[in-house]
């Protein structure tokens, strides 16, 4: 018996799916029946892995953008909500770095780094949230590193980046809690 959960007819959205391990969660994902939303830069990239998707008998489609514009995160959700229906997974799993001791690495590079790696994830899992509130179900994915709590020298943006999104996701965790509580205690009068 297998401890995989189905996600045959599942859809689900990856951010940062044209390479790494975005891109082979995609792929995998499709193969086993995902509807899968593959967003990133690269839109070239983006129709290999849709192709490749497709070849294995799994449906995906391609919606190029860069997370750190909130329009293409309005695209992304925009074009799964148009071609599924619903979102039931949003995996925000974009990064850059910049190495290199921190007063020496031009602090444009550092801006670039927290604006892709958490603001970009801001604006996805906002986008996620509110679709799930909408829908009434969803599983949202943000993905981290090592460096959300070891922060390791001479990356010193790309730390504090995932730091941030470790402490984004406790927080979201936490109000969903609270939320949950308020709808109980309502029900309850």
């Amino acid at each position: 018996m297998s401890h995989e959960k189905d996600v045959r007819g599942k859809t689900i959205v990856i951010t940062g799916a044209s390479s790494g391990f975005g891109r082979g969660a995609a792929e995998r994902l499709g193969e086993r029946g995902a509807n899968v939303v593959a967003a990133a830069r690269r839109g070239d990239v983006l129709d290999d892995v849709v192709a490749s998707i497709a070849a294995k008998g799994g449906t995906a489609v391609a919606v190029a953008g860069d997370v750190s514009d909130p329009t293409a995160i309005a695209r992304i959700a925009a074009t799964a909500i148009d071609r599924f229906g619903a979102v039931d997974v949003w995996v925000n799993d974009v990064g850059v770095g910049a190495l290199g001791l921190f007063w020496e690495v031009p602090v444009e590079d550092h801006a670039r780094v927290l604006d892709v790696n958490l603001t970009g994830l801001l604006y996805g899992s906002h986008a996620a949230m509110r679709l799930f509130v909408a829908q009434g179900h969803g599983v949202l994915v943000n993905v981290g590193s090592l460096e959300s709590d070891v922060p390791l020298a001479y990356q010193a943006s790309y730390a504090a980046s995932k730091a941030g999104v470790l402490s984004l996701g406790r927080t979201i965790n936490e109000e969903l809690r609270l939320a949950a509580s308020t709808r109980r205690s309502r029900s309850a009068r």
